[in-house]
């Protein structure tokens, strides 16, 4: 492979702008190029990151997915506020090979804007009967995590899929129409991190009757499919990054040498209070935007991940370059500096009345081969919590991680709130979608507590770690959300 390529931002699907768009995506097996080696893959519409779709608030938006694969599939829109029902977001449809349906989204006018993504949650490698449109799993009794499986289980397909290429970054509107006006016109790029597990005979690794993934086993670290490219920017000029984990199962923890990052949206909500980090962990699924100001010199500076281990049962990562950063030319006008809330911000909940609390244990087995919440592995007939959710009302859920391992929890169909991890209260800032619970230490498990507003829609609402190792094997259920 051939590092030092310019940076590209990925090719765009639509360039936005439009009430009313008709994107089509076709699922296939690939032999696409990463950074001058032939790689096969999966991909959507012939690359490795897959195009990025750019959708306004308001917008209807009608997505035509055709599965060219041996094996069934179908589409997530991670962290869009739209319906979990029907033929909007609903991870239960499934595509069989051959098939296609056609996803249409309805955006609300008042949708957050800021960075999402899309991919693959394929719930198993087949439909459970003809047709294109049937949820993935039968009927089974799970018997939480005594060392095996439950029999009847079915494991989804998702990790194969991601780590073959099956995703891409997704935008709603432009946010940096909520910065002061000297900042509307930066330039903005995507950076969707991928890493890439290649065999000898030049294929993507993936589980198989004699395969596997190990996300403990080195990798090749891409950004938008390149290695190690290098982005360009002027003296004192500042842009927006959207960074995107769209990988399956590993973290990145990001630092920009000599340099911070200004958050302005965290998994594509604008932040309530804008904060200067030097580093950014972004577990699978995770997303951020960040303003970066180039240094007033001519200069080279390296992103990279920092090394990083997320338990004595999980993984451990090394220190890996990413991207340059070349600082020349012209210098440009140095710009003011954002602080505060950003417009559009969502209200604190933590003086919300709280209509039930309750109470999730993550947990796996010695191996780290089943995976459960509460003790059961995931059914679309058995849910995790016997009462359902009301539209309208605030939850308190406790989330206990007892294993040895950190797993990222995410919660489709609406944002949370974050208000302490491992006791220590945790000051307003943002809302987001996915967040490490920590692992347990000294027989204690890790503990994140978080409120959810459930509004707008009806339906099962999904959660899962996403880690894709971890929900094909259990770790995933909903609850259901009704009137």
């Amino acid at each position: 492979m051939t590092a030092g390529r310019p940076f590209r931002d990925p090719v765009d699907a639509d360039a936005g702008g439009h009430a009313h768009l008709t994107i089509t995506l076709d699922a296939d097996r690939t032999r696409f190029d990463l950074s001058g080696r032939e790689v096969w893959g999966e991909s959507y519409n012939g690359s490795f990151v897959a195009p990025t779709l750019r959708f306004e608030p308001g917008s209807e938006v009608r997505i035509r997915l055709v599965n060219h694969l041996p094996v069934a599939t179908n589409l997530h829109f991670h962290g869009l506020h739209v319906s979990p029902s029907g033929q909007s977001d609903d991870p239960f449809l499934c595509v069989v090979p051959g098939g296609s349906t056609t996803y249409r989204l309805a955006i609300p006018a008042d949708h957050a804007l800021g960075t999402f993504w899309y991919h693959s949650h394929a719930m198993g490698t087949t439909c459970p009967a003809s047709g294109a449109m049937r949820s993935m799993h039968s009927t089974h009794s799970m018997h939480g995590t005594s060392g095996t499986s439950d029999p009847g289980f079915m494991p989804g397909d998702v990790e194969n899929q991601i780590s073959a290429g099956l995703s891409g970054a997704l935008i709603i509107g432009d946010d940096r129409k909520l910065l002061p006006p000297a900042l509307r016109r930066i330039t903005a790029h995507t950076l969707v991190l991928k890493d890439a597990q290649i065999d000898p005979s030049g294929h993507i690794v993936q589980n198989t009757d004699t395969t596997s993934i190990d996300s403990n086993n080195p990798t090749v670290r891409l950004v938008n499919g390149r290695l190690r490219p290098v982005l360009s920017m002027r003296p004192n000029e500042t842009q927006l990054w959207r960074l995107v984990n769209a990988g399956a199962d590993i973290f990145y923890q990001l630092r920009l040498d000599g340099y911070r990052f200004t958050v302005i949206g965290e998994d594509g909500t604008p932040v309530a209070r804008v904060t200067t980090p030097d580093t950014l962990l972004l577990p699978p699924g995770k997303r951020y935007d960040v303003l970066v100001t180039a240094g007033a010199e001519h200069e080279r500076t390296t992103l990279r991940t920092t090394a990083y281990s997320n338990g004595p049962q999980g993984d451990s990562y090394p220190d890996v370059d990413l991207a340059r950063v070349a600082v020349a030319g012209h210098p440009a006008r140095r710009l003011p500096t954002v602080s505060g809330a950003v417009p559009t911000a969502p209200a604190d909940l933590s003086g919300v009345p709280i209509a039930r609390q309750r109470t999730l244990e993550l947990s796996e087995n010695d191996d780290g081969t089943v995976f459960a919440i509460n003790g059961k592995q995931f059914s679309e007939d058995n849910p995790v919590f016997d009462t359902p959710a009301r539209l309208g009302t605030v939850e308190e859920w406790t989330i206990d991680n007892q294993s040895g391992e950190d797993h990222p929890f995410h919660l489709h169909t609406n944002h949370f709130q974050v208000t302490s991890i491992n006791g220590v209260p945790q000051p307003y800032t943002h809302v987001q979608d996915t967040v490490p619970v920590p692992h347990a230490e000294n027989g204690a498990p890790g503990r994140v507590v978080v409120r959810i507003a459930f509004t707008d829609y009806t339906g099962r609402w999904l959660f899962h770690c996403h880690i894709a190792a971890h929900e094909d094997n259990g770790m995933m259920g909903y609850v259901d959300v009704v009137d």
